[in-house]
């Protein structure tokens, strides 16, 4: 009975998690759609295919990462839940993560900040990774954590190169190749990882 009642509370713990998370990642959606798409409140039209197509590029890029991060976020939170601290250790990762969002969104005007940002939450992902598999509270498969960790750390190192090239020579060229590296990452993800994500028959243990 006692196991039972701490497993509802987990769960409990875990779908409030998942309201805050999930309101975070809303907001910043709605930010970044904003800061693409509007110029002082009115809709740029074309605009976003003609003058602003870096930020429009940038945007692409940034719900490509977004999505294949707050898909591994979902079913993280539903796995493992019976460590006791798991849920904690969750609600502060995912918090930073979340805000980490909203702060690029912001920044979907300026490619230089929202470039950096991108950065730092690839590395706090990355060392959040490898302190969960220290600690043993990654449950997913070990194949898919480092996978995740290789993205990361490739990603930045590719972010790092773009942001060079763009100090020297700044362009539209840039917000594409940002793109089309997150757009590589995501399929890379989904598709290293395609029995993680979209798992075939009854769900197991080890995933």
């Amino acid at each position: 009975m006692r196991e039972s009642s701490a497993a509802r509370v987990r769960e409990s713990s875990v779908a409030a998690l998942k309201t805050v998370y999930y309101v975070i990642v809303g907001l910043a959606i709605a930010v970044a759609l904003d800061k693409t798409f509007l110029k002082e409140g009115a809709f740029v039209g074309l605009g976003c295919f003609t003058k602003n197509i870096d930020r429009t590029f940038v945007l692409l890029a940034f719900l490509c990462t977004m999505c294949r991060f707050v898909h591994g976020a979902s079913l993280h939170l539903d796995r493992g839940l019976e460590k006791r601290w798991k849920p904690l250790f969750d609600f502060l990762a995912f918090l930073l993560q979340g805000a980490f969002f909203y702060v690029m969104a912001l920044s979907m005007d300026k490619f230089r900040t929202f470039t950096v940002l991108l950065m730092l939450m690839l590395i706090f992902d990355g060392v959040w990774i490898v302190l969960l598999m220290i600690f043993k509270y990654l449950p997913e498969p070990k194949k898919t954590a480092k996978q995740w960790l290789m993205s990361d750390v490739l990603f930045v190192v590719a972010l790092v190169l773009i942001c060079i090239i763009d100090s020297r020579v700044k362009s539209s060229w840039s917000a594409l190749m940002v793109l089309v590296i997150a757009g590589v990452a995501a399929i890379w993800d989904y598709w290293s990882n395609r029995g993680f994500y979209f798992p075939v028959g009854a769900p197991t243990a080890d995933g």
